[in-house]
């Protein structure tokens, strides 16, 4: 009886220990795979996207031909590169302006000057200049790059006066269509418009009666073709608006999805 039951621990043990042993093999196994597949993933996705580069060894975005204007207030020249295959010829249209920008900085000590206003800066003798900055973002699936078209002087600062973005695939390359983008959100652009314009009135509760933003030309401005659409690295899709008030336009980002 006594050997029955010895022979039965044996048999359960050496059946435990097997099932420990397959435990530790199989687990094993699923943690190294759960544990290294978000790493193979980026690894393959930065393949693909080496593989979409005009030139492998630089950014998605990066610049070139830059000339520091002023310090302070910041102004800097430069032209940007979109450095994906298929968008030379789009490179060339965002850069064709560039020599307009460069050619019009105007200094204070070659200009007239109104001695009854505030001098913003007089030790950088910049009068005007027109201005273009850059704002991008990468997320897992796209490529966004905002232009901000602009202009200092000397009395009021820097104003932004225009501004145009572009948006691009990370697994094709390719440039994306404000129509694609908001099919992908399953938005139309009155969504869009409605979603703008609740978000200006929530502000003008805010700014009183002194600030009035003009809702009608604000947003009867943004149309299918020019809304400014765009995806922050999270993955999310924002628009970027002036907003025109009775004082001066300002630049506001509004959250769609």
């Amino acid at each position: 009886m006594s050997r029955t039951l010895e022979r039965r621990r044996n048999l359960i043990g050496g059946i435990a220990f097997v099932s420990f042993v397959l435990f530790l093999i199989v687990g094993g196994f699923f943690l190294t795979k759960y544990l290294t597949s978000d790493t193979e993933k980026e690894k393959i996705q930065q393949k693909g996207i080496d593989n979409l580069k005009i030139d492998e060894s630089k950014d998605l975005i990066y610049f070139k031909n830059e000339t520091p204007i002023s310090d302070d207030p910041d102004i800097v020249f430069r032209d940007v590169v979109v450095n994906l295959k298929g968008n030379e010829t789009l490179n060339e249209l965002i850069n064709k302006d560039s020599e307009n920008i460069r050619s019009s900085v105007k200094k204070i000590s070659e200009s007239e000057v109104d001695k009854s206003r505030e001098i913003l800066y007089a030790e950088s003798d910049i009068f005007s200049s027109l201005e273009r900055n850059y704002l991008s973002y990468e997320s897992s699936k796209y490529l966004s790059l905002i232009v901000y078209d602009g202009e200092y002087n000397c009395y009021t600062g820097s104003q932004i006066k225009s501004i145009k973005t572009y948006n691009f695939s990370l697994s094709t390359g390719k440039q994306l269509s404000n129509e694609t983008i908001l099919g992908f959100n399953s938005l139309s652009i009155d969504d869009v418009k409605n979603k703008i314009r609740t978000k200006l009135e929530a502000d003008q509760a805010d700014f009183g009666e002194e600030n009035q933003i003009d809702f009608d030309s604000t947003i009867n401005a943004i149309t299918l073709q020019n809304a400014n659409l765009f995806f922050k690295a999270s993955g999310k899709l924002y628009i970027t608006v002036i907003v025109k008030t009775n004082q001066d336009s300002y630049n506001d980002t509004i959250e769609l999805n």
